[in-house]
């Protein structure tokens, strides 16, 4: 298979974003400052110059959400802000429940010991012992099942809808991936990624970006960026996703005009971003404001973490994770790939090009990741 795979989206149409009356009552500013209460530092924007000659392009930012809480990854964003609505609307809750490949589920477990509350956490079954422990240590309850990650899912909501049928409400479910009937939740997780993009776009100041290149599991966390900038931004830039290509729902989705899931058989090093089916509420953001839609190998990945541990020419040293690194991945297959010269004249990617990248996580597999940096 092909290093890179890569559709051009012929759904695109940035006003149904900006129409959405999900995200017309979103305050960015408000959120940003629950954040802070809850002792939020902003995560900070680097150039990459170095890596941006050696790609072909004029500018590489990188947010580096590795700082984000001390967790090593941006997660705790939504889970705390969905956490502090159901709060605020049940009192009563005792226990947070969810399912995830690593970086969501500590983020859920590191805030219900904060908020002095219990977590319970189902893991698939190729989860690393390294993000178990993890989650392990910040007082959760963690089940790590025989199955894929959307079976933990459905098992999450399943224990909790069990829990709660005597009444009492004490359960609460609090995943990103949405369907139908359950979409509240979901919804006030990518309101809490949104702290993100206002940081970046303070950080930015009067400069421009041209081309965003956005990594993408469920899809929560990419639709949210995408409705922060159709909404906020005066200009919008070209926006990618990118995703494994044994996980890469979105993209066949994209391909299909509609929301189709895929066999994903977990082999991926991708561990965040390895979903077989995009939420029902990612799904109308992405679909409409995605220029394209690529799959990338691992082995792209691991160069990208590569590249950003042993930096060019002077360039910050950024520690990234696999997931974290998958959307540097994807602008190096398409900027080394002459195959595809037809999609860099439509993405505008050229050695003008202003490129921003999202690093989602640090070392969060601390094992593999000197496995793969020092190859």
């Amino acid at each position: 298979m092909e290093k890179i795979d890569i559709i051009h989206n012929q759904y695109i149409n940035l006003d149904k974003v900006k129409d959405l009356y999900s995200l017309q009552n979103w305050d960015p500013k408000q959120i940003s400052s629950f954040h802070d209460s809850i002792g939020n530092k902003q995560t900070p924007l680097v150039k990459l110059p170095g890596l941006a000659k050696h790609l072909g392009v004029g500018n590489i930012l990188l947010k580096d959400e590795s700082h984000r809480f001390g967790l090593n990854a941006f997660k705790a964003l939504g889970a705390s802000y969905a956490m502090h609505r159901q709060i605020e609307k049940n009192p009563q809750i005792k226990i947070f429940c969810t399912a995830t490949d690593g970086n969501h589920g500590r983020a859920v477990a590191w805030v219900a010991k904060k908020l002095n509350r219990k977590a319970v956490i189902y893991m698939p079954k190729w989860t690393v012992p390294e993000r178990v422990k993890a989650i392990e240590h910040e007082g959760a309850e963690v089940h790590v099942i025989d199955q894929s990650y959307d079976i933990a899912v459905e098992m999450a909501n399943n224990r909790v809808e069990e829990e709660n049928r005597n009444g009492h409400d004490y359960w609460s479910l609090i995943q990103d991936t949405a369907w139908d009937g359950f979409e509240e939740i979901p919804l006030d997780i990518m309101k809490g990624y949104w702290t993100e993009m206002y940081e970046v776009t303070q950080q930015l100041g009067n400069e421009t970006i041209d081309v965003l290149f956005l990594q993408s599991g469920v899809g929560s966390w990419a639709a949210s960026i995408l409705g922060y900038i159709a909404t906020q931004w005066k200009n919008s830039p070209i926006c990618v996703s990118v995703e494994p290509h044994s996980a890469n729902c979105l993209f066949e989705s994209i391909k299909a005009g509609k929301r189709v899931a895929v066999e994903n058989n977990g082999t991926t090093i991708m561990a965040g971003l390895n979903c077989a089916s995009v939420s029902t509420l990612a799904w109308n953001i992405l679909k409409n404001g995605l220029s394209g839609s690529m799959s990338i190998s691992d082995e792209l990945c691991e160069e990208s973490m590569r590249l950003l541990a042993h930096p060019i020419s002077g360039d910050p040293l950024i520690v990234s994770g696999e997931s974290g690194a998958s959307g540097l991945g994807g602008l190096i297959g398409l900027s080394k790939s002459s195959k595809y010269n037809d999609f860099k004249d439509k993405f505008n990617l050229n050695k003008y090009s202003s490129v921003l990248l999202i690093n989602t996580e640090g070392d969060t597999d601390p094992i593999n990741y000197k496995t793969i940096i020092d190859k």
